[in-house]
């Protein structure tokens, strides 16, 4: 089956993402390797043509920034987005897509603040715990990203402090979830790098009695990186100095949190590791 590109003013970008799908549901194998040459070239030309925009729509730019997006052209599926919302400003949910866009390139404060465009878009009742928790991701995700280059120790922390901030009124909007109080646990060892504080350990303990209350095994992942934070915690604090005087709790304390890990995962090689070192 042979697909033909043209230069019809009249085939949008809407047209050929639909037939793109139907060509990749029937034709998987042959459109990865044959067809993605005309799906470049495609963008290509739409860049390039010169014609009458009047009748185009919306849905027009919000696709040609699919598929630009789908070839890692961030920047230019960005501008595509901002077009389509210029055409329909009701259509907030492209937003996401710019935060989408953004965030693929390690653009942190511009998928932050489109998202929060999205998000303020909405009536309040349709401003959601699980919408919220996306602002709080894009503040993790700030926070962590390796480049040091693009943020300073200063923005790091505050892009940090914001995602703690988020993550803790979505752990008070929906407290018999476990999200909001893990994702603060992992933005406060975040803060914490070297464990010196344990910021994060009262929120790792919270989620821990919470998932095991669930006796659920959906939830060993996440049992398995509280487990493994307040083991190392307890690790460290048996060297410590100052707490000399608790040194053999906090060396039962580890014992436990390690062994607890090999329940749920007998070939756990970081718990063996950990109670080999324990003397």
């Amino acid at each position: 089956m042979e697909f033909v590109i043209c230069d019809d003013d009249r085939l949008y970008a809407s047209q050929f993402i639909e037939q793109l799908k139907v060509l990749e549901s029937q034709y998987d194998e042959l459109f990865n390797c044959v067809y993605y040459d005309h799906y470049e070239n495609f963008v290509e030309s739409l860049r390039n043509k010169e014609c009458d925009k009047a009748d185009y729509s919306y849905l027009d730019y919000m696709y040609y920034g699919h598929l630009l997006e789908s070839l890692k052209k961030y920047d230019d599926a960005v501008i595509q987005y901002e077009k389509a919302v210029k055409m329909d400003p009701k259509k907030t949910d492209l937003y996401k897509n710019i935060s989408s866009a953004y965030e693929q390139k390690n653009d942190y404060k511009k998928a932050i603040s489109a998202y929060q465009k999205y998000y303020s878009s909405l009536d309040k009742e349709k401003q959601t715990p699980d919408l919220q928790f996306q602002v709080g991701r894009l503040y993790y995700g700030a926070g962590t990203q390796p480049d040091s280059l693009t943020i300073t120790v200063e923005e790091r922390k505050q892009a940090l402090m914001s995602a703690d901030s988020v993550f803790h009124a979505i752990a008070e909007a929906a407290p018999d979830s476990y999200l909001g109080n893990f994702w603060r646990a992992r933005a406060n060892s975040a803060l914490d790098p070297e464990t010196t504080q344990g910021l994060a350990k009262p929120f790792y303990e919270e989620v821990a009695a919470l998932l095991e209350s669930k006796n659920d095994p959906h939830y060993n992942s996440a049992l398995v990186e509280c487990y493994s934070y307040l083991g190392y915690y307890y690790l460290l604090a048996i060297e410590n100095p100052a707490l000399k005087a608790e040194a053999k709790a906090n060396k039962d304390k580890s014992i436990e949190y390690w062994n607890k890990i090999l329940a749920i995962d007998p070939a756990n090689a970081t718990a063996k590791r950990a109670l080999d070192g324990i003397k």
